[in-house]
Formats: C-alpha cells, sequence, structure tokens
C-alpha cells in the first residue's frame, strides 16, 4: 500500500513497527474440477468421522433449569444512547483528529465520509468539551497518525448499532459442539472403545447397588460378588488415555459436573485429526486447576444447592456477549470458553470464565461490552444487575483467568480477573 501510495510515509512509519508481515502463498490457476478432484483425493486419504453421538447430555442436567441471555438489535446507533460506547484512541490521534474535524466545514464531512448527521452534531460535543463522555484515551492503543483513517472509523463506529439485553432462554440448541465432534476413520475404533468405557462412571453405583441387593438375597455367592465388584474397578473409570505417539495424545473424562460427558482434552494445539474438543492449553489447565481446587473440603461450590458448566466452542455454539471490537469497528460476539450455572435459593447466576490468554485492551473491550448490559454504575462503582425470570434473582458474571491479577494495570478492571479458582465465586 506505501508503494502505491495509497497511504502516506508518516501513517506507514509509524505502523510498520507494530504489525506482523503477511504470509503469501502463490497458487497456481486452475480448473474447479482440478480442485474438487484433489480434496476429494485427501478426504479419501485422511476420511473423518463424526463421533457425536458417543457423547451425551450429562444427567445431572436434564432437569436443571439452564438459562442463557439473549439480545435484540439496538433502535438506537451508538451516538444515541444513554451510555455511549466509548472510541478507543490515542491522546496524540485525538488532538490530531480533533484539529481536523474543527478545521473542515460540516458539509465537507457530510459529503467526504457519508456520516449521520447527528454523529457529526455529537462529535462537536466530544471535541469541544465533552471528551471523556465519547473517548477513551490510552497510551496502549495503536497511534495511527492520519485524521482522514481516524474520523472515518470514528465516524462509523459512533453510526453502529449496538445490541441490548432482551430475555433469558432455557438451553436448547445453543451448545452443540459436541455433537460435531469428528476424528480421522484410522484412529476411530481405539478413542470409542475409551469413550465408552469412561461414560459407564455414571452407572458404577447402580450396579454396585444393584450386586448388593443380589447378594443379600443370595442370589450371588461371595466370590461372585466380590470378582464382579472388582471388574467394575477394571474396567470403569473416570478417566482414560490414548497415545497414538509423542505428539498425539488424547484424554478422556468424566467430568460430574459438566453439561455433557464425557470431555476429550489434548495437551496438544496442534492436533489435526479431531476437532472441536479441549484442547488450548489455558483451558486444559482451568480444567485442571478446577478439579484440584474441588477436591478441597472447603471449595466454595458446595455453598450451592446445585451447579453445572459445559465448554463453549467459538465456531458452533451460540452463547455469547456482544461488545464493541475497535479492531474491526463492528459489533462482535464475544464467546468465553466456558459457561457456569450455580443455583442457591432463588438466586441464580450465569457465570462466564474466559481462561484463554488475550492481550489486555482485548479483554478490556470484551468486560466493556460485559458491563454495559450487565451492570450498573452505584456510587462504590458498577456492580452486576439484578434481572428477574420465574421467581429467580439472576446475575451474570464475567472472569478472565490471569498468571497473576497483580500484574493487571487498571484497578477498575481487576475485579474481571482471577488467578485463584476461589476468586471466581468470593462475592457470590
Amino acid at each position: 500500500m506505501y508503494n502505491n501510495h495509497e497511504i502516506d510515509e508518516n501513517f506507514f512509519s509509524n505502523i510498520k513497527e507494530n504489525i506482523q508481515p503477511l504470509e503469501a502463498l502463490f497458487v497456481f490457476g486452475t480448473k474447479a474440477d482440478n480442485l474438487k478432484e484433489v480434496l476429494a483425493t485427501l478426504k479419501q486419504e485422511k476420511p473423518e468421522e463424526l463421533i457425536g453421538n458417543l457423547f451425551e447430555i450429562n444427567s445431572a442436567a436434564e432437569d436443571k433449569l439452564l438459562l442463557i441471555p439473549k439480545y435484540r438489535n439496538s433502535d438506537k446507533i451508538i451516538a444515541d444512547e444513554k451510555d455511549v460506547v466509548k472510541y478507543p484512541i490515542h491522546p496524540e490521534d485525538y488532538e490530531i483528529v480533533k484539529n481536523y474535524f474543527n478545521f473542515v466545514s460540516d458539509k465537507i464531512l457530510l459529503c467526504k465520509f457519508d456520516c449521520y448527521l447527528k454523529v457529526l452534531s455529537k462529535l462537536k460535543e466530544g471535541f469541544n468539551g465533552k471528551k471523556k463522555e465519547f473517548f477513551n484515551e490510552n497510551e496502549k492503543e495503536l497511534k495511527i497518525n492520519n485524521p482522514e483513517f481516524l474520523i472515518q472509523n470514528i465516524f462509523k463506529h459512533f453510526g453502529n448499532k449496538s445490541k441490548e439485553f432482551d430475555c433469558f432462554k432455557k438451553l436448547e440448541e445453543e451448545i452443540v459442539h459436541f455433537k460435531q465432534i469428528s476424528i480421522t476413520s484410522d484412529k476411530l475404533d481405539s478413542l470409542k472403545e475409551k469413550i465408552e468405557k469412561v461414560k459407564k462412571v455414571k452407572d458404577k453405583d447402580s450396579i454396585k447397588t444393584q450386586l448388593r441387593k443380589r447378594f443379600d438375597k443370595g442370589e450371588i455367592d461371595i466370590e461372585e460378588y466380590t470378582s464382579r465388584i472388582e471388574n467394575i474397578s477394571t474396567n470403569i473409570v473416570k478417566e482414560d488415555e490414548i497415545t497414538y505417539n509423542a505428539n498425539e495424545r488424547l484424554k478422556i473424562r468424566y467430568l460430574a459436573n459438566h453439561y455433557y460427558i464425557p470431555v476429550v482434552l489434548s495437551d496438544s494445539e496442534r492436533l489435526d485429526f479431531i476437532r472441536h474438543i479441549i484442547k488450548y492449553k489455558s483451558e486444559v489447565e482451568f480444567i485442571k486447576r478446577l478439579e484440584n481446587y474441588l477436591k478441597k473440603d472447603d471449595n466454595l461450590f458446595k455453598k450451592f444447592d446445585w451447579w453445572l458448566f459445559s465448554k463453549i466452542d467459538e465456531t458452533l455454539d451460540e452463547v455469547y456477549i456482544p461488545y464493541y471490537n475497535s479492531k474491526t469497528n463492528k459489533i462482535e460476539r464475544f464467546k468465553p470458553d466456558f459457561i457456569f450455572w450455580l443455583k442457591r435459593g432463588n438466586e441464580y447466576t450465569i457465570l462466564f470464565v474466559d481462561p484463554k490468554s488475550t492481550e489486555y485492551t482485548d479483554a478490556f473491550r470484551k468486560s466493556d461490552g460485559y458491563s454495559r448490559i450487565f451492570e450498573i454504575e452505584t456510587t462504590t462503582g458498577k456492580i452486576s444487575k439484578n434481572f428477574s425470570y420465574n421467581g429467580f434473582i439472576v446475575n451474570v458474571i464475567l472472569k478472565f483467568m490471569a498468571k497473576d491479577c497483580s500484574s493487571i494495570p487498571d484497578n477498575t478492571q481487576r475485579k474481571y480477573w482471577f488467578d485463584n479458582i476461589a476468586d471466581i465465586l468470593n462475592n457470590f
């Protein structure tokens, strides 16, 4: 773009050290039929099998009220809203674009950038006395140093229509990724055997009870009773592992409070023979920490009448929080990695947890989107908003996992982060 004179030298110099080069691949032109043949051959060499039928919704979830939030398009553009989504900008860029805006006439701005008249009117306030109501100045934002590019994005931002809360609804087909788990055919049989073995955990206590009754009635002797109990311990396990090679290892685990069972995890993010499992390092680490915490006698989950949680797949599931993404200048869908449902008396909590490693500014945008919908401002700061649903008081909470919360620079943002599992429940 610089060589083609589409951007000026100043702009290019400011951004060139902050962006990664594109990796280009030259593809020879060919006929569509030839490409279809290549793809068909690849699928024949490594055919995939859907194994969603091997997973099932946890019986513990079948009679529970699992709520998710639903949203509707706002009738207002961002500039018209009472709680305006502020535009993130570097302080130096703010001064540059403010000077440009105040120098150019309204007619030129309207013609050149095709913006809403009401946005133009609001920005006059934002650039002349009400900066903090419309802009979020931050030294960490990328410095653009191009007033026309900036003003175009600012007009687009304040002309966007955001999402607003509509209602809570019972979970139906919004979490479906486990039905789409697939694996290459050559690895199917070995995994299927392990999954079936782990799934039987839910029947373990029932089998033991039945054996005890038969023993008490004299239908089986002590040797058969003992043998069958030992057989249960051998053939029914809470977790199992399958190793294909040093870099291809899967863990199959029965998590009593997970929405579907079992779950499949991997310590390798680069597995290409299986899809839609838990494999990102941060997600696997969170599961490990959660399981270790649940082993403690004083774990805070015990104070609830019941609780469940589920993995959320970013590509297939429809559970999300809308937020403004300044990178795309659009209202995007933030899908946290996990959702928890917790019930105590008439108090009902939907807890979103996102342990995925992410840049701080990205998390800030997402927490800001959450806060606009699910929090209210008080004299002591923002607190979770109370909603009502069939006699329940419902709260929606968002938490990000960090290695060390003390490294979070913004005190107002620190409440959204945790580095200890107990911290996500401390304020409930």
